[in-house]
């Protein structure tokens, strides 16, 4: 870990009192390896000296420049652009600049050394697991060279995948050796790299040389298990295949791994990228939307999305929406997850409707009306951009500070995806604000399980909580991160965690208390057996099939306390 004491041109002489109180906090850092004082103006041997004390008492290696001699550094180093001074994000400033010499990340590093170790098994294929936004294309272009492949094929399946597989291997490869094909023709152009869309591959299947790549990168690779792209691989047969995805779960239950031969390079959670700060932490409320999910159609994976549409249009909860963000995020630049895009138009509508620029960005858009609206979103000139179906994946947006999550989020995948939009660093960002309208939707009780929290099937007592909790107190949260629940949304986990419908040999017990405290919360006393076998279809004969006898069930809860009335909201 690193230190940075900064002064700007405000300080045109550094005194020892202008920097003593940073200097000290220097000693009070956890981890930290290396520190740097940098100004533009004339700093004083007293000052300085007062630094390096410091840092030599606290075992830190250390550094002095003038801020000039900083930027450059940065410039050289490809995190700054010589050019007009932004930050580069995801390989290439905004103006076009592409430095050549990037920098690679912990992450990318330890991956980058197991494929080595790949290689040299003669492994024909494996699967890189890293959390969105960690930087899977540039081990793969960084890797590729490095085999000195001589052919190389990049799949992705959006725009915005190519674009920054584009840039990176651009920056590697170099200009002249990287082909983006759009057409036929174009797709068999011999190049050294070949950046192409799975949809143009699948088209023209038998135009493909079988055995022609021998590197092939397939992104997103969680989508490989569909029969288009087995036909696409089958066809390829590449000297060494390389699979990359931040989510490998399918909602089929398909193992992805088997097509790379059950060999997994490397596999890191989100909380790792968080905790060795390569990606932004994250503070994540989750809000009680007031939307009744039990009469919309679900096939067992996802609700009918007409039926979803319907229930979502409504005034009451735009307005709610809108309140949310004002208190929470006004301001900053916000991605917004809509179900369809007659929902994502009136969000937009809406927003616009309260002077706050709004806009929306589908798979229907154009490529050039696509990269319009992208460029004003980074420009600041829209800030919020309501989308369907699209950036889940790919998408490269550091600036991002604010994620809404306006749709029941009905898989891990889909979580992480959307979730990992807003935790790539960037400079003035300390963290991420997710809002997430959480209802009563099938799989609102595994939102804690989807953050690698505390997941209630795994625990051996689900405690019902109520009223303001400590967040450390009740979920291991990744360093920086902060999680705070509505008391309804509590409710709702609670209802659905002790659900029937999800009980198992493990969790009967749980469910059968929580059934009996919940009664017993409203009548203020135990309820009787007939009041048990009045209030629920599961009635008093499973209590006697669990503890032998329901007068032996009355035994046991004997001395149990009564929970407390909920408290009003």
């Amino acid at each position: 870990m690193a230190a940075f004491i900064l002064k700007g041109k405000s300080f045109p002489t550094v005194r020892p009192s202008d920097v003593a109180h940073q200097i000290y906090r220097l000693k009070k850092i956890d981890g930290l390896s290396f520190a740097i004082f940098a100004s533009p103006g004339i700093i004083l041997d007293a000052a300085k000296e007062q630094f390096c004390a410091t840092c030599n008492e606290a075992n830190v290696r250390y550094a002095i420049f003038s801020t000039i001699e900083l930027a450059r550094l940065f410039v050289a180093y490809g995190f700054i652009c010589p050019r007009d001074g932004n930050l580069i994000s995801a390989g290439r400033c905004r103006c076009g600049y592409s430095p050549t010499n990037r920098i690679l990340n912990l992450l990318q590093r330890e991956t980058l050394e197991e494929l080595d170790k790949v290689h040299m098994s003669g492994r024909k294929s494996g699967l890189v697991v890293l959390p969105t936004g960690s930087g899977k294309t540039r081990i793969a272009a960084e890797d590729s060279k490095r085999q000195n492949a001589q052919e190389i094929l990049f799949v992705g399946h959006t725009h915005e995948i190519l674009d920054v597989a584009e840039s990176e291997f651009t920056a590697k490869f170099g200009v002249d050796f990287v082909h983006r094909p759009t057409t036929r023709t174009g797709l068999n152009q011999s190049r050294r790299v070949v950046i192409a869309s799975v949809q143009l591959l699948i088209e023209h299947l038998d135009s493909l040389v079988p055995r022609r790549f021998d590197y092939v990168v397939i992104d997103e690779f969680h989508h490989a298990a569909a029969p288009s792209y087995r036909r696409l691989l089958a066809r390829l047969q590449p000297a060494f295949m390389l699979g990359m995805t931040g989510t490998p779960e399918r909602a089929d239950g398909q193992s992805i791994v088997e097509l790379c031969d059950n060999v997994i390079v490397a596999s890191y959670e989100l909380r790792f990228g968080i905790e060795t700060g390569i990606l932004s932490p994250y503070h994540y409320y989750g809000c009680f939307d007031d939307v009744n999910y039990n009469g919309i159609e679900h096939n067992g994976q996802h609700y009918n999305v007409r039926d979803l549409e319907r229930t979502l249009l409504i005034p009451r909860r735009d307005k709610a929406i809108i309140s949310k963000w004002r208190d929470m995020a006004e301001g900053k630049p916000t991605i917004a997850f809509c179900c369809t895009i007659k929902h994502a138009q009136r969000v937009a509508q809406h927003f616009r409707a309260q002077q706050i620029e709004a806009e929306v960005y589908s798979s229907e858009m154009s490529r050039r009306d696509r990269s319009t609206k992208l460029i004003a979103f980074k420009a600041g000139d829209i800030k919020v951009l309501c989308v369907v179906d699209v950036l889940n994946e790919g998408a490269d947006l550091p600036f991002v500070e604010c994620l809404l999550f306006l749709r029941p989020t009905e898989s891990k995948r889909i979580f992480y995806q959307q979730l990992g939009r807003g935790l790539r660093k960037s400079p003035g960002k300390s963290y991420c604000i997710v809002i997430d309208f959480i209802g009563n939707f099938k799989n609102a009780h595994k939102i804690i399980s989807y953050q690698g929290l505390l997941p209630f099937e795994n625990d051996d007592e689900f405690d019902y909580v109520r009223g303001p909790q400590k967040p450390k107190e009740l979920l291991n949260l990744p360093l920086g991160c902060e999680v705070h629940f509505d008391n309804k949304v509590i409710d709702i986990f609670a209802d659905k965690a002790n659900s029937f419908e999800f009980a198992t040999r493990f969790t009967i017990e749980r469910i059968l208390f929580y059934q009996f405290d919940r009664l017993a919360q409203r009548l203020r006393r135990h309820p009787t057996k007939k009041e048990i076998d009045k209030q629920y279809l599961v009635g008093s004969d499973i209590y006697a099939t669990r503890w032998g006898s329901w007068e032996d069930f009355e035994l046991v809860t004997r001395s149990r306390e009564i929970p407390p009335p909920l408290p009003k909201e």
